[in-house]
Order: C-alpha cells, then structure tokens, then sequence
C-alpha cells in the first residue's frame, strides 16, 4: 500500500523522449484521436512507474511527480472528451475498468489533507459510474486484484477524512467481493485478503470503542466533533518578544514511526501513527464536501485547499472538480505548505531510520522544527558485559532482521542495544531545533539525551506502564498517543465514562475545550513572565508553533489529569518531559476549576484530587 503522505520520490530521467509523437492521419480523425489516446496512457504509465523506482527520501522528486500528474490529468481529459470514439469497439474499444484504473492512479497522487478531497471526487466517481463493474465478468484475476486494491486506498482516503459513514459502505462491499473473489478464482492470496479485512475491522472497533454515539443510532455521527486535528483560531497566537530577535518557529518536517511488537494496524499504518498524522493536519476548511452520508456534497471548498480556493463543479461521476484538476496540472498546491512534511515509517530498520532523520534534518533551516514520534517497544541494557557509554544504555527497539543470522549464536542483548535508537543517536540532529515524542515502555531513557549545542530541544515521554485498573488498553492503542490526539476521549477512558450516555460527553466538551484554552493562556503568561523558561527556552521557542503548541497543551492535560488521578499515584504511570514542564505553569486557579468542573459532569469527582503543584 501506498505511503499515507505525499510520495517521496527523486527526479529521474525523463522518460516522455522514449514515446515517439503519433502520426497524424488527416483523413481519419478517429484513427488521430486513439493514437494520441495511445501516446497519453503509455506515457503515463511509463512516468509512473517511474515513481516507485526513485529514492524515498529527498526533495527533487517534485519536478518529475509534477509531471507525472499533468499527463495523467491531460489523459483524463482526453477521454471525457472522446469518450465515445474510444469506446467504439471497431476504433479502439476502451473498457469501463480502464477508465476506472486512470482516476485511480490519479486520486492515488497524494493523501496530504490539502489534496485529500480531490482524491475522494476521484475515488467516489470510479465508484457511482462503476467503472470496475464488468471486471468480474472478464474472467481475469489480476483486475480483480486491481479492483479490491482500489476499495483499500479508497478505505484509507476514507479514513483520513473521518468519514465513517462511508467506510461502512465500502467495508461492506469489499467483503462480498472478496468473497467472489475467492469463489470465482481460488486464488493463493485469498487468505492474505482477509487479513486485510480483519485489519480493518480491528482498526475501526479501536476507534468505535471511544466514540460515543447516539444510543438509537450506533452508527451515526459522533455526539462530539473529532478533535483531532489542529481548527484555525483554536488556541492563541504566541506572541514573539519585542526584544526577541529570532523569527517565529515552524514545524517543516515530521517523522513518525510504529515498531511495537504488537499494535492495531491496516496495512502498513498503526492505529498510533494514524492518531498524530491527524494531529499535525489542520482542519480543512471545506464544511460539506462529505455528507454525514459520506457522499460528495460540493466538491472542494475554497479557503485551505491549498488550491487557490477555486470553485467545485462536481456536475457528475465522471467529472472531476475544476479545483481537483487544477490542482492535478500544476502538480500540487500553488500557496505555502499548510501542513509539516510527514515520513510515515513502519518497521524500519535503525540504518533507515537514521536516513530519514538525517533527510528531514537536512531539509529544516535554524528556524523550522523537525518532530520525531517514535512508537515502540522498549529496549534496555540487560547485562554488565556491554559497555554503557552515557547515552547509550537503552532506548526503543527498531526491526530486526534475524534470517541472515545463525538464531542459536545471537547475543540477545548486544543485538537489542545495536538495533536500538538510543538517546545518543539523536545528539548530532540536536544541532537545529528537535521536538520529540517517545511512546515506549523504556520512554524514560530519554531523560538522559546530551544537551550540547544550545538549541531548542523538547522530549515527550509516555508512561513505561499503566496500571491494573485500566481495562482493555491493548485494545484502544496507545492512551499517551490517545491524550495528544482527543484528550477527551483519553479521559473518558482513564474515567472510565460510558460511551452509551452521550449526554454526559455533550455536556463535557465544551469544558474540555475551556480548559484547552485557558492551559494554552497560563503558559503564555508563564512565558511572558519567565517563569515557565528558566535558563531552558525550548518550550517557548516551540509554542510558537500552533501544531507543537497543540501538543504540549494536550500533553500538559495529561499530565495534570493522570498525576491528579487516584489511580495513577506511582511514577511509572505518568507522562514525564526534558525539559521538566512543571505543573505550576499551567494549573492555574481557573483550570483546576474547569478540572473539577468536568469531573463533577463525567460523575468521577471521587477519582481526582486536583493541585497546582502536582508535577514537580
């Protein structure tokens, strides 16, 4: 499966010069028409197939990529057009499946939230025009693979945008094909299927575990808005000083990584590294392009886009919005970058790892941010045989590779400490500002990283474990990751609300959002007074990023939540930060009001004992 965000690729030589131009033939149109039908659709796939040949990593990929989507786009075009030349079976014959596989591809060029809807008008037109309808009826088993891939990107598109209502649908269509599949050609990958069905499943149950609904309509909207992603005006604007000579920081680049052993995934993405790309994509604002019936109900609204705001004509299944197709031409978005560059990693080895990270670092300018999330097991020095250089005595585990190694020689614990990120490994990238978030049961080895050279660095780090009390947690991902990405949800858990009365959540969100607002306000004024700072400006340098600021506030909930908790008392179990983001930064008065506030709504008054200074 595809990457969740914008392909990585390089630029490749240009593979256009290896189509010649086609002939004209003045006294045949017709024959003119399938011959540049022809030249587009092997240009086409030639350029992509390109793509997946070029490196990962890097940024001169765009050139070409651009390229790639102006002819697909020129091709699309060219068939609306001539459509019923080139389904003249005497002229060329063009099958619906063959329309289908060109918006496929083209809905595939990215899945950045700006790009997101467009991929959707694609993908939902291959479905209302039917386009993979006769593929069954072809008799042909790769089609088939063909048509039960494009139902799992489709999933996936789905799946970023929140529409669940559509994922049903789809879910529920992907079974009985894959059923037909099965019977009809008794494939060998049958079974691989349906673990992709299973993965589903699993990932959505996570999700619908913590979404309180409407108790006469399980499957309707939620009765609280998804607070996931960053919403324009949310929280203040840090302010820089007056007397503060650098510029404001952004956050560039994002990498975040899933390696635990055993986690909830659908295909290559963890239910974690889902939660934090939605974490770092601001809200699009495009209210109504997906109905609660998971339709498109307008195409692609203007303002964040990322394509000029350009009216939507969605006029039928086979026309595409005028801002999907601009956008298509030009190869991506006309303004500034709206969201971070993510690299989605799962699995990787700790060399491809650190490729990336050294990628993204050089990619970053003094004043932008790199983000590290890393989700994984941990991995701690076992034995005194191994020198433990400061730095260098544990951190979280990457993958392995064992089968080019003789199992009964391999030294278990030399191999975990060669296979593992450690606090040290992050020191030459501390050289520009680092904003990192460990959720690992050896997070706290992370406490130890060398601060050298003076510039900005923040670790956020989960709990090494959780209490008994906490039922089911395997089942919900991680609630550390859970608390930076709906710390509502988080607290329903850790209070353990129904999700069954949803009167209770609708009385609560709008408190949990005064808290979010007033937590962001006590540490600007910390800020502003030098209180919060001390010798150590990293957060403040950081909170002038809305994405990290949204974080450190939704980490510092968590922390005065969990710490206040009756069930939380030892220091195992709590969140913890280097710097130290003491409490008494941002458990004002008025938020242990709001606190208590919500407490008395979720009726767990009894399991929190609110305080300023409960993080030290």
């Amino acid at each position: 499966m595809d990457d969740m965000t914008t392909l990585p690729v390089a630029l490749a030589p240009d593979t256009a010069s290896i189509v010649s131009q086609p002939q004209p033939h003045p006294a045949n149109p017709n024959a003119k028409i399938v011959e540049e039908f022809q030249y587009l659709l092997e240009k086409s796939q030639q350029l992509f197939s390109g793509l997946r040949d070029l490196p990962p990593t890097g940024k001169n990929w765009q050139p070409y990529f651009q390229r790639t989507f102006e002819v697909y786009t020129k091709l699309w075009k060219f068939q609306q057009t001539h459509r019923l030349v080139l389904e003249n079976k005497d002229l060329y014959g063009l099958k619906r499946y063959e329309i289908g596989e060109i918006a496929s591809k083209i809905g595939r060029k990215t899945s950045e939230t700006n790009y997101l809807y467009e991929s959707y008008v694609f993908y939902e037109a291959i479905r209302e025009r039917q386009y993979f309808r006769d593929v069954l009826d072809a008799k042909n088993p790769p089609l088939m693979i063909k048509k039960l891939r494009y139902y799992a990107r489709f999933i996936v598109v789905c799946l970023l945008l929140n529409s669940n209502d559509t994922i049903m649908k789809l879910m529920e269509e992907l079974t009985g094909l894959i059923d037909e599949y099965t019977k009809t050609f008794k494939p060998s990958d049958s079974g691989e299927w349906n673990v992709v069905l299973s993965e589903i499943t699993t990932f959505l149950d996570a999700e619908r575990r913590l979404t309180p609904l409407p108790i006469d309509n399980s499957h309707g909207s939620s009765v609280i808005p998804t607070q996931s992603r960053l919403v324009a005006g949310l929280h203040s604007i840090v302010a820089t000083a007056p007397g503060d000579a650098q510029p404001r920081l952004k956050l560039q680049e994002a990498i975040l990584v899933g390696n635990y052993a055993n986690q909830i995934k659908f295909s290559e993405l963890t239910l974690d590294m889902y939660r934090m790309l939605q974490s770092l994509e601001r809200e699009p604002n495009a209210p109504g392009v997906i109905k609660s019936g998971g339709g498109v109900g307008g195409g692609i609204g203007g303002g964040n886009s990322g394509n000029g705001g350009g009216d939507a004509m969605v006029v039928d299944g086979d026309t595409v919005s005028a801002a999907a197709e601009s956008g298509a031409e030009k190869g991506g978005s006309t303004g500034k970058r709206l969201n971070p560059h993510k690299y989605l990693l799962y699995k990787p080895t700790l060399a491809q790892l650190m490729l990336y990270i050294a990628t993204a670092y050089k990619d970053i300018n003094e004043n932008s941010a790199l983000m590290l999330y890393v989700s994984a097991d941990g991995s701690k020095h076992q034995g005194d045989s191994i020198s433990t250089a400061a730095g260098y005595s544990g951190g979280v585990a990457t993958a392995v590779n064992y089968s080019r190694k003789n199992a009964d020689k391999v030294d278990i614990d030399s191999t975990n400490l060669i296979h593992s990120l450690h606090p040290g490994d992050l020191v030459p990238f501390t050289r520009k500002p680092l904003f990192v978030v460990l959720d690992s049961t050896n997070s706290v080895a992370f406490k130890q990283t060398p601060r050298i050279f003076n510039q900005a660095f923040v670790c956020l780090m989960s709990p090494v474990e959780y209490p008994s009390i906490l039922k089911e947690t395997a089942q919900i991902g991680s609630l550390f990751t859970l608390f930076l990405h709906s710390p509502l949800k988080a607290f329903g858990f850790v209070s353990d609300i129904p999700t069954n009365q949803p009167d209770i959540w609708a009385k609560c969100f709008p408190v949990f959002n005064a808290i979010e607002k007033l937590v962001t306000d006590a540490l600007e004024t910390s800020i502003n007074l030098d209180v919060l700072i001390g010798r150590d400006k990293s957060f403040k340098r950081f909170l002038q990023d809305e994405f990290l600021r949204q974080i450190i506030v939704r980490y510092a909930i968590c922390s005065g939540l969990l710490c206040s908790h009756s069930g939380f008392k030892e220091a195992k179990y709590l969140p913890s930060s280097q710097p130290v983001l003491q409490s008494v930064n941002y458990m004002t008065p008025d938020v242990i009001t709001k606190f208590q506030e919500l407490a008395g709504l979720a009726n767990c008054a009894q399991l929190y004992t609110f305080a300023p200074d409960v993080v030290q």
